[in-house]
């Protein structure tokens, strides 16, 4: 099926343009790049690299595309604990410097010290230190790991199959009816005036794995939804490839301890607006609104309580108190393009939110 985002190629390329403005302002390592020392690709290369957002090293596999695409997989020893990202590298010509652009705000950099082997490089683009220096090496072979993280992109069900197309790298992936596939596509199929097999932005928990072909021998890479957050209607991958800020942001509320939210005809449409730690938050269920002060260190995330609530009509009395037993339990924080989730302290989570940028 052909992709109706027909934008593609102009959205890689302002893409590309922010990377060689990033690129430019930084500097490159005085190593010069020797010859033979081009890439030999595709490849997996594997070594240990830093945790991002966890103590320690963890065993690492990265694995380059000769179309611009990667997939980086950490996973620690003896521990669940994964913290994996995909997304679009590139090489400036004549440069010994690779720098990938996933799901995070800055790229990491890494040295082509040879054909086969990477070197990582600080935030500046700099050598690292002995001691902060890791390299990865490749044995020439392509032997792609599974990932496992948030997915954001475009989903399309129509004739009994569903296909994911992959904001970051453009990618398409058949999805494997299974784990919570079918939440996925009940709320597809569940839209008002919805056109068949029509794209609709879609967020979810999920795996990138190999699955047996629908016809023939051998595997595919395959998509498997394992927690479903929500679908998008209003959203595209041009938008989805810039993550919302927490702050200062206001956040639609979609659901709270998964029930679904729709405002109420002459009420305020639920939201909670993040002022940033000075000046605090506003949310409301839909009738009053409910003030006070929050603190935000990394991942985490508490709401003091708020001053005491007015009355509330009978309709919304319940989502109020549903609101109020979220913020107070709220502990954790992640952002998939401009999805928010809040998570309690067990880290189950408890409220999604959209971000919506007045005008």
């Amino acid at each position: 099926m052909k992709s109706s985002i027909g934008s593609r190629p102009a959205v890689l390329a302002g893409l590309l343009a922010a990377m060689m403005a990033i690129t430019a302002c930084q500097s490159a390592p005085t190593q010069e790049l020797q010859a033979g020392s081009e890439l030999q690709l595709p490849a997996s290369f594997t070594g240990t690299l830093p945790c991002h957002g966890c103590n320690g090293i963890r065993a690492a596999q990265l694995d380059l595309w000769p179309d611009g695409v990667f997939h980086l997989s950490r996973a620690g020893e003896d521990t669940p604990d994964r913290d994996d990202d995909l997304g679009r590298w590139r090489r400036d010509p004549g440069s010994p410097v690779i720098l990938l652009y996933g799901g995070r705000e800055m790229p990491l950099q890494f040295e082509v010290v040879g054909p086969r082997t990477l070197r990582t490089l600080d935030v500046s683009g700099k050598p690292a230190g002995k001691r902060d220096r890791y390299d990865l090496s490749s044995t020439g072979q392509l032997q792609p790991a599974d990932l496992s993280r948030g997915l954001h992109g475009m989903f399309r069900y129509l004739a009994d199959a569903a296909i994911f197309e992959e904001c970051l790298t453009g990618r398409r992936y058949p999805v494997a009816m299974e784990g919570d596939y079918l939440a996925i596509e009940r709320a597809y199929l569940a839209r008002p005036d919805a056109t068949p097999g029509a794209p609709v932005m879609a967020s979810f928990d999920g795996e990138i794995t190999r699955r047996p072909q629908m016809e023939g021998a051998g595997t595919v890479p395959t998509v498997v939804v394992r927690r479903f957050v929500g679908l998008w209607p209003g959203q595209t991958c041009e938008r989805a490839m810039s993550h919302a800020s927490l702050t200062p942001q206001y956040w639609r509320i979609v659901s709270l301890r998964s029930a679904a939210v729709s405002p109420i005809a002459n009420e305020r449409e639920p939201h909670l607006i993040l002022r940033g730690e000075d000046g605090g938050y506003i949310a409301t269920a839909g009738c009053d609104r409910l003030k006070g002060t929050y603190r935000v260190s990394g991942p985490e995330i508490a709401f003091d309580p708020p001053a005491s609530a007015g009355p509330c009509p009978t309709e919304l009395r319940q989502r109020e108190a549903t609101l109020l037993d979220v913020l107070a339990s709220a502990r954790g924080w992640k952002i998939q393009g401009q999805v928010l989730e809040l998570f309690d302290a067990s880290g189950k989570p408890i409220a999604v939110l959209e971000a919506v940028y007045l005008r």
